[in-house]
Formats: structure tokens, C-alpha cells, sequence
């Protein structure tokens, strides 16, 4: 049997303390954290969040800014300027335009909200339901939204708003029945290509509910499409009000909402009481250049191939 020297021994531990340290296990980045980080890493969508959150909470709280309601009239101030009593001045009726503007901002986000919502998300869901069941469900789904896409939704829209239950939430509901049809044929196209994956065929190997595969198969591959959708429903909805309401049969008295505001107050562009026009319609552009940047900011996240999110730091 063999000694080791001494002297081999302390070589061989000074030669192991020089070894370089092992790296650092590398843990791999979930995919919504991923998404997440390079949303945040665009400034420009961070300051579109940042604008749409004040519109936001002027749209809640801003009634908090003026005593007066936006129902109820100053008879010694009938189609004021801006004061101290009315920042915004008041409207030819008397009333105050800071009230008027805060719930008819309130109004148009509430319906760009759930045109916004709804429509990506019924759209996604019927797209993927005719690519995976096909057959008789793809056909009567399809001559479904056929029927409705030639059908005269202004005719529609028309009875139902000038009768009894006409008002934002019922245009609302009305915009999405109309809303979700063309995205969904796109869907269904795009989903088609999903259905003879082989992630989809073992989940039908295995017993997997059909609908539960919709759920948790095929609609997160197309939820980044649904996701850009929703931003541009939201001003998609808020325009389509704008033009309902220059028609007469938008949101109605005593409701009131941004594309009320500039229909009533279309005739004082250049007029003079034009605060009635430019302040509705400077909160609509705050609107739509919010959404254009959170747009842009999600598709670039949402894009693997999009370099603007930056380098991952080494």
C-alpha cells in the first residue's frame, strides 16, 4: 500500500483553490415574465399606461374637481368662459363642462372597455371552435357570421337605441354582438394550422374534453393576437359611439359621453364658446394616442423577432 506525500497533498488542495468558481445555475424566464419585461422596457408604452391611468382617474374621480353635477344647471351662467367658479366654463344649458367632460369620459371608457373586452374574447373563442370542431359546428357558426355581416346593423342599432332601454351599457352589448365577427374568421384561419399539431392529437389521445382543449390548447397560441385586438376595439368602440352620436342614435340625455359632447357641441369649432368642441375632443385624442402606444409597446413584447425591447443583460 501506497502514501501519498505531504507535499502532494497541499499541491493538489492549492490547485483546487484556484479552479475557477462553477457558474451560476441558469433558471430560465417564464413567458408572461419575459412579455412583461420587454413591455416595460418601452418607454413610450410606459407613458401611454401612465396617460391612459390619468384619463382613468379623471374619469372616476374628477367630478371630485367641481361642485356641480352634470345634471344640474347655472342659470347666471349660460354659455360661460372659463373661470374660477367653471375651469372649463359651461355649456349653452349652463352646465359645468368639468362635469360634463368627467362622465362623458367615464361613459366612452366604460364602452370602449367592454367592446374591448369582449369582442378579442368571443372572437378568439368562436375562431378556435370552428378550426378544432369543423364539420357541422364550422358551417353554422360560419353562415352565422355571414347572416350578420350582411344583415344592417345601423337599422338594429337605430331601434333599439331610440326606445326605452337605449344607453351605454345596451350600445355596448350591441357593439360587441356586431364587433367580433371578422376577427373571428381571421382566427379560424390561423387556427386551422394548430389543430394537426401534435400537442393538440395527444390531448385528444388522452380524453381531454374538446372544449377544454379549445381553452388550454389552441386559444393561448392565439391569445397575443386577441390581446392587440382589445387595444384597438377600445378606440375602435369609442370612435363608433363618436359617429352613433353625430347620427342621433349614439348615447342619449340625460346621459352624456365624449362623442355626445362633440355632436351637441359641433357647431362652436370656431364659434364662440369653442372649449364646448376642443375640450371633448383633445380627451378623445389623450384617449387614442395612449392606446396607440400601449399597442405598439404589446406588439413589439409580444413579438419574438421585435428588437425593441433591448438585449437580455448577460
Amino acid at each position: 500500500m501506497s502514501i501519498t506525500p505531504i507535499s502532494a497533498v497541499e499541491n493538489s488542495r492549492a490547485a483546487a483553490d484556484e479552479l475557477p468558481e462553477p457558474p451560476v445555475e441558469f433558471k430560465p424566464m417564464g413567458k408572461k415574465r419575459l412579455i412583461a419585461r420587454r413591455f416595460v422596457r418601452n418607454r413610450l408604452a410606459l407613458v401611454g399606461v401612465a396617460l391612459l391611468a390619468l384619463l382613468g382617474a379623471f374619469a372616476l374621480f374628477g367630478h371630485l374637481l367641481t361642485p356641480w353635477h352634470y345634471t344640474e344647471q347655472d342659470f347666471l351662467n349660460l354659455g360661460t368662459g372659463p373661470s374660477a367658479e367653471h375651469w372649463l366654463g359651461t355649456n349653452s344649458a349652463g352646465i359645468d363642462m368639468v362635469a360634463l367632460l368627467a362622465q362623458g369620459t367615464r361613459t366612452s371608457l366604460m364602452i370602449g372597455l367592454v367592446v374591448g373586452i369582449l369582442t378579442p374574447l368571443m372572437s378568439l373563442l368562436a375562431g378556435c371552435a370552428m378550426a378544432y370542431f369543423g364539420k357541422w359546428v364550422d358551417r353554422t357558426l360560419m353562415w352565422f357570421i355571414e347572416a350578420l355581416i350582411m344583415f344592417p346593423q345601423i337599422i338594429l342599432i337605430g331601434i333599439i337605441m331610440t326606445g326605452r332601454d337605449g344607453g351605454p351599457v345596451t350600445l355596448a352589448f350591441i357593439m360587441v354582438f356586431f364587433g367580433w365577427m371578422a376577427s373571428a374568421r381571421l382566427i379560424r384561419g390561423m387556427s386551422l394550422s394548430f389543430v394537426d399539431r401534435e400537442f393538440v392529437k395527444a390531448a385528444r389521445f388522452m380524453g381531454v374534453h374538446p372544449l377544454r382543449i379549445v381553452w388550454r390548447h389552441l386559444t393561448p397560441n392565439l391569445a397575443s393576437l386577441a390581446i392587440i385586438n382589445a387595444t384597438t376595439s377600445i378606440w375602435g368602440a369609442i370612435l363608433a359611439e363618436i359617429s352613433l352620436s353625430f347620427l342621433g342614435i349614439g348615447v342619449s340625455v340625460p346621459e352624456t359621453s365624449l362623442g355626445l359632447l362633440i355632436y351637441q357641441a359641433r357647431s362652436y369649432v370656431f364659434g364662440q364658446q369653442p372649449w364646448m368642441f376642443w375640450a371633448p375632443v383633445i380627451a378623445f385624442g389623450l384617449i387614442v394616442v395612449a392606446l396607440m402606444l400601449i399597442n405598439d409597446g404589446l406588439r413589439d413584447a409580444l413579438d419574438p423577432e421585435s428588437r425593441a425591447g433591448g438585449r437580455a443583460r448577460v
